[in-house]
């Protein structure tokens, strides 16, 4: 470590492990789910109706990884941003990617309850954008470096 840099703050950590919900979530209702249809909408047109469609297994893998690379970005925001940046900041950058490549883990439940005719398909999707806003909520409880607080005038 470089002398005078202290490691993350705790907040940057925890939000760093959070951003690991998503993708660690869509492995294991994968490996639980018994009954996946071999087929999902992987397109919907205008009017609501799918209009393309994949297979489940690979479009499994197809949105695991962007959820997995999320979530290794925000590891290495959390030690990168511990003293570079301010705290609203770190919580833009590290929330936004973990909302985002979330979202992109659970549009796999999208597309799965769609398949199954169920209702609410889009709710595992804002689910995770909610659980950015949760991210990056955590890291604005991290204190400000040193070296970017306000200092105080003194005369």
């Amino acid at each position: 470590m470089i002398a005078g840099r202290r490691g993350p703050s705790p907040a940057l950590v925890v939000a760093a492990v959070m951003s690991w919900v998503p993708p660690v979530v869509l492995v294991v209702a994968r490996l639980r789910w018994a009954d996946v249809p071999a087929r999902v909408p992987t397109h919907w047109g205008g009017a609501g109706v799918a209009d393309g469609w994949g297979s489940s297994g690979a479009v499994f893998w197809a949105l695991l990884v962007p959820g997995v690379v999320g979530a290794l970005i925000c590891a290495v925001l959390a030690v990168t941003l511990a003293t570079d940046t301010t705290r609203g900041r770190a919580a833009l950058a590290i929330g936004v990617v973990s909302a985002v490549t979330g979202a992109i883990a659970m549009a796999w439940f999208t597309m799965v309850l769609s398949a199954e005719g169920g209702a609410g398909a889009l709710l595992p999707v804002f689910g995770a954008l909610m659980w950015g806003g949760l991210v990056a909520a955590v890291c604005l409880l991290r204190r400000e470096p040193a070296s970017l607080a306000p200092q105080s005038a003194t005369p």
